[in-house]
């Protein structure tokens, strides 16, 4: 393991860092030098700071429009393999659900919580209630939910800070589900924008046949970065709310190897273009197979009737998430 590695072994995963405002192209650009290596890592770092992207002290992840919200790095302890890529945690103009069943004001910084991450399902009281019980902790009682710094909060309503502003737990703010799975979907190695290898003109079409299958009206296909030696496919971006950003890139199974992510992957894409599985036969399937893997967000289930078998999306970056949808029952 390299010292950059072991570096980012060291790392809070999901530590919320402030690059500032980036461009689309900027951050395809940044994207690409940390998933290399070491020295590539440093180079990305010099560009950075020449940009004047260095983080300030604040521990946070920026989740307005025009900002990035980026986990650096995913630690696998099961393995003590470092897997270094970017997954941007955004859902509109928010970052997260931050958890706390008693109130600190050190949470606003994002130390000192009880439980966290990504959006789920996009309901701040339900994603909490499971990230809770991931970490053996009892849901939050009596629960009011705000927005501060572009990430939700959920925490006792006797205990939150008298200067905020309640709003819907599953609406905040915001939060839009067909815009969460469009992430996933986006960056999902079994059969989503990371599960082949396509050319920028085919990842168009296929990125806004997910726009048209997901009623995302309004939001574009966006193509820039430049082609180089190997970069015969192409990767997905849409931290820009209202915009899918699609770059030249080397292949995905290349790119995104990880040894202990990898057999999982191939035994997803066997298993569902094998068989047909209700929703819950799938989330057997993968608990299952994440079992041996102890850094894992929640598995989220979404029951889609329309589907005819269900699917699932795989996404590596700051932990690994996993979310199936489908049906009750299969023909």
């Amino acid at each position: 393991m390299t010292d950059a590695m072991k570096q980012l072994q060291a790392a809070d995963p999901v530590r919320r860092v402030d690059l500032g405002a980036v461009d689309q192209a900027a951050f395809a650009a940044l994207r690409e030098e940390i998933t290399m290596t070491g020295t590539q890592l440093d180079a990305a770092a010099a560009q950075r700071e020449a940009a004047g992207l260095t983080p300030d002290g604040r521990r946070r992840r920026l989740g307005r429009r025009g900002a990035i919200a980026v986990g650096l790095t995913t630690v696998l302890a099961g393995g003590g393999v470092a897997y270094a890529a970017i997954q941007s945690f955004v859902a509109q103009d928010t970052a997260g659900v931050t958890c706390m069943t008693s109130w600190n004001d050190s949470a606003l910084e994002g130390q000192h919580t009880d439980a966290g991450g990504p959006w789920l399902t996009g309901d701040a009281i339900a994603d909490c209630t499971t990230m809770l019980a991931e970490a053996d902790l009892p849901p939050v009682e009596n629960p009011v939910v705000f927005e501060h710094d572009g990430w939700v909060y959920v925490t006792p309503t006797d205990e939150a800070p008298d200067w905020i502003d309640p709003i819907d737990s599953a609406a905040g703010p915001e939060v839009n589900p067909a815009v969460i799975e469009l992430r996933q979907s986006l960056g999902d190695r079994v059969d989503g924008g990371n599960g082949a290898c396509r050319t920028v003109e085919e990842a168009t079409t296929w990125a806004q046949s997910e726009l048209d299958r997901l009623g995302l009206e309004g939001w574009t296909v966006e193509t820039g970065g430049e082609p180089g030696a190997g970069k015969d496919c192409a990767s997905f971006f849409a931290e820009e709310d209202g915009t899918v950003f699609v770059v030249p890139d080397i292949a995905p199974d290349q790119a995104l190897y990880q040894p202990e992510i990898d057999p999982i992957v191939g035994s997803f894409r066997d298993t569902f273009a094998d068989e047909c599985l209700t929703a819950e036969q799938a989330e057997a399937v993968v608990a299952e197979e994440l079992a041996a893997l102890d850094h894992t967000w929640p598995t989220t289930t979404v029951v889609d009737e329309s589907a005819a078998c269900a699917r699932v999306d795989l996404v590596v970056g700051g932990s690994v998430q996993v979310t199936v949808y489908g049906p009750t029952t299969v023909a």
